[in-house]
């Protein structure tokens, strides 16, 4: 693009004697944003690697397991062994333990994102405020001074990040309705007309099959046509986060936009697993509430039919988020089954009980696997079946034991044995 368009989108000044760093935290979301970006930087034609929740890419697009040490040594080696590999971008993303334990002490960052502050992981923190400071350190004592932050328009605690990034001086760019990168809809899934529709009516498919969503990306001044491969409204945000956190590193928002539609999500977030006699399955990671609404919400609004949701939640982990859970199900979902998450060590029965507290009306079924059979039993065409709190996990926590499940294998085994 044009630099001198819009003094806003400017990219940061390139890094002298490094490769360039974007990060990415929030409490929902980094690791479709991280992903995303790894695969953005890689496809504009930069030779990228990317640390997240899946693993280590490598700069030959390679995914490797993480196996972080708690020493601010980690980043710095793994960054420089991909520098060595020939890697000119990294992408990370930023877990609230890492940089709690100072893991980016000597990680100066370029552009850093973030997806919104919830409630969770108050088992560690302790109170809202010091899990909310660890996330916003990025932004206040690791983002370069003259770097950006970028955030959506409708970010939660988006006046916390604000404060952090005017802290640092850095400048902050927005994304969504009223920000400096924004996408309208065209054309959604199918190839229907969309009037009027943005972000929030966003439909599924792959762009390079005529099933993505069609529509106008803003940044600045400029407007692009593009094609988002994503279907729901936070799914749309999070593609848009990472868009604009590679053009404010430097790529050409051209590039950018023919990119997008073959950025393929990580596995697991809000993932459709069978679209079978009219009967949607899908799965998707939501473990505290604000991930749970989000999803639900999402799903919703792509559901002719019931929406029906297999959930439990986390043993050993904040208790208090449980009945809230329940809560959030019971409004948002026609039919909810509860059922066991990862227990760990502490008793299945109370933690299903403390859930109930919030949905009393729900159906209970401890298995998990045996939950996820019956409400596809009970789906009927058009309505949606979403199983949330593991995604893509592919083992259950029973007391000390890590026992196979993956509920995805779950709902293709049930779909092909009815």
């Amino acid at each position: 693009m044009n630099r001198q368009e819009n003094d806003r989108i400017r990219p940061v000044s390139p890094p002298a004697g490094r490769p360039l760093i974007s990060a990415v935290t929030g409490t929902n979301g980094k690791t479709s944003v991280a992903t995303a970006t790894v695969q953005l930087m890689r496809l504009v034609g930069w030779s990228a690697a990317g640390y997240d929740s899946t693993g280590i890419t490598d700069v030959a697009g390679v995914l490797h397991e993480a196996r972080p040490r708690r020493s601010p040594d980690y980043l710095p080696e793994l960054i420089e062994r991909q520098v060595q590999a020939g890697a000119e971008a990294i992408s990370l993303e930023a877990f609230v333990g890492i940089l709690k334990d100072g893991l980016f002490e000597r990680v100066p960052v370029d552009v850093a994102v973030c997806t919104g502050l919830e409630r969770d992981h108050l088992d560690v923190h302790g109170s809202l405020e010091a899990y909310w400071g660890a996330k916003l350190s990025l932004f206040s004592q690791h983002l370069r001074a003259d770097g950006v932050a970028v955030m959506a328009t409708d970010c939660v605690r988006g006046e916390m990040v604000r404060e952090a990034v005017a802290s640092r001086g850095a400048r902050l760019l927005t994304v969504g309705e009223g920000g400096d990168v924004h996408f309208t809809e065209t054309l959604g899934f199918g190839g229907k007309p969309a009037v009027g529709r943005a972000a929030d009516g966003a439909a599924l498919g792959s762009g390079a099959e005529g099933r993505g969503t069609v529509g106008l990306l803003t940044v600045g001044s400029q407007t692009l046509e593009t094609t988002l491969p994503v279907r729901h409204s936070i799914a749309v945000t999070n593609l848009l986060l990472a868009a604009t956190a590679v053009i404010a590193a430097g790529a050409p928002a051209e590039a950018v936009a023919a990119a997008l539609s073959k950025v393929a999500p990580p596995p697991g977030r809000l993932e459709t697993i069978s679209l079978q006699d009219g009967i949607t399955a899908m799965v998707d990671t939501a473990h505290n509430p604000a991930a749970l609404r989000t999803a639900l919400e999402a799903v919703r609004r792509e559901t002719e039919g019931r929406l029906l949701v297999v959930f439990g939640a986390g043993g050993e982990r904040d208790r208090a988020k449980r009945p809230e859970m329940g809560e959030i199900a019971a409004a948002l979902a026609d039919v909810v089954v509860l059922t066991d998450d990862n227990p760990r060590r502490e008793p299945p029965q109370r933690i299903r009980s403390e859930v109930r507290a919030g949905c009393p009306e729900c159906l209970e079924i401890p298995r998990r696997s045996d939950a996820i059979r019956a409400a596809l039993l009970m789906a009927r065409p058009g309505d949606t079946v979403l199983v949330a709190g593991k995604g893509d996990e592919t083992v259950q926590l029973v007391g000390t034991e890590r026992l196979p499940h993956d509920d995805r294998a779950v709902i293709r085994e049930a779909l092909a044995h009815p």
